[in-house]
């Protein structure tokens, strides 16, 4: 909690007479949408009634903190919401997704950030020692902050939003001044939903395309894929020999309450076969009611390359940040080891012990 002059800031979880305040606030906040909040209070409560239970239910989970401007003489206004959601089944890493709703009265941005964050890593619920936190790396103070906090760059993204649909190039490529149908997929490629037969292979193909330490805070099983299907997630196999390998993947990645986001994933090496199967992929997206942005590796040339001719926009980008707290693995006592010297027994140097050889040259 801080306080200044007789106004103070406090965090707690979201509440249902939340709701109407963030409803009557400033426009900031006209673009979230009240069902959604609803959800997600609803997730908040069953967080909740999860620790009272004797055997955990191995679910995703997901918490609501309110940052909360408040004082004596006016009304408590909601200034920003955070999200956290398990990125496991096992909850053994949390996601945080910060929604401001109004400008702080008082308060600077960047005290309402470091006290939301500082909740959320003592959070009663959470109870993790690894935590994700999407960052726009061009707000230095906010990066800053998280820096500080304990939170190191993983990796930076490019976010790719749909083509506009008055554009005549929308639904089709142009490579060359000749027209190309989307929707046709070379011989032996095809897109997938996933499954228990491919999530092993796409969760092998998302490890290769990040850093040990991403792998260590995200901490993921192949079984945790299976709960981000739906929503457009999807995977791109080749038939060989009967066997249908994995070479790329669509991964809905829940972030904020906004529209829906997809992640491109790929192996480190470029495959051509990528390039002549995504099309129809992003034909299939401009189809829901919603259609999704995508999230690209910003270095990832080729991907882009692929997007750009398929008429999808180049958005802003963005920085993932983790945080994990290493526990030291305490040595186990191993039967059946002695130590050194009872093994050398009585095999004792020399008493007293021989002079060193002189190597001067004999005379």
């Amino acid at each position: 909690m801080a306080a200044t002059a007789g106004f103070r800031l406090r965090v707690e979880p979201l509440k249902a007479g939340h709701l109407s305040q963030i409803a009557s606030t400033v426009d900031a906040c006209s673009s979230i949408d009240n069902s959604a909040l609803q959800s997600l209070l609803v997730q908040s409560w069953f967080s909740r009634l999860e620790q009272f239970l004797p055997d955990p239910l191995n679910a995703r989970l997901t918490r609501v903190l309110a940052l909360i401007e408040s004082s004596s003489e006016v009304a408590d206004q909601i200034e920003s919401l955070l999200l956290m959601r398990s990125s496991n089944r096992r909850n053994s890493c949390w996601q945080l997704d910060v929604l401001s709703l109004a400008t702080p009265r008082h308060f600077s941005r960047q005290q309402g950030l470091r006290l939301l964050i500082q909740q959320a890593l003592n959070d009663d619920i959470a109870r993790c020692r690894s935590w994700l936190v999407r960052c726009d790396p061009t707000d230095r103070p906010q990066l800053d902050l998280l820096r500080e906090l304990g939170f190191q760059p993983l990796r930076q993204g490019r976010i790719w939003n749909p083509p506009l649909m008055a554009s005549p190039s929308s639904a089709n490529a142009t490579n060359g001044g000749e027209r190309t149908n989307s929707g046709e997929l070379p011989q032996g490629l095809c897109w997938s939903p996933i499954n228990r037969e491919n999530a092993r292979q796409l969760l092998s193909l998302e490890q290769s395309s990040i850093s040990p330490q991403h792998r260590q805070i995200l901490d993921r099983q192949w079984g945790d894929l299976l709960d981000l299907s739906g929503g457009g997630s999807t995977v791109l196999t080749f038939e060989r020999e009967g066997d249908p390998q994995v070479i790329a993947g669509l991964i809905r990645r829940p972030w904020g309450i906004d529209s829906p986001r997809l992640e491109l994933l790929r192996g480190p090496a470029w495959d051509e076969r990528i390039g002549a199967g995504l099309p129809a992929a992003l034909l299939q997206l401009l189809n829901q009611q919603i259609p999704p942005s995508l999230l690209v590796s910003d270095d990832d040339q080729q991907l882009k390359d692929v997007l750009a001719s398929q008429g999808w926009r180049e958005g802003s980008l963005e920085m993932m940040l983790g945080r994990s707290i290493w526990r030291r693995v305490q040595q186990r006592n191993l039967g059946g080891l002695r130590p050194l010297e009872s093994m050398l027994g009585r095999l004792q140097p020399q008493q007293p012990q021989l002079p060193t050889p002189s190597l001067a040259p004999r005379r």
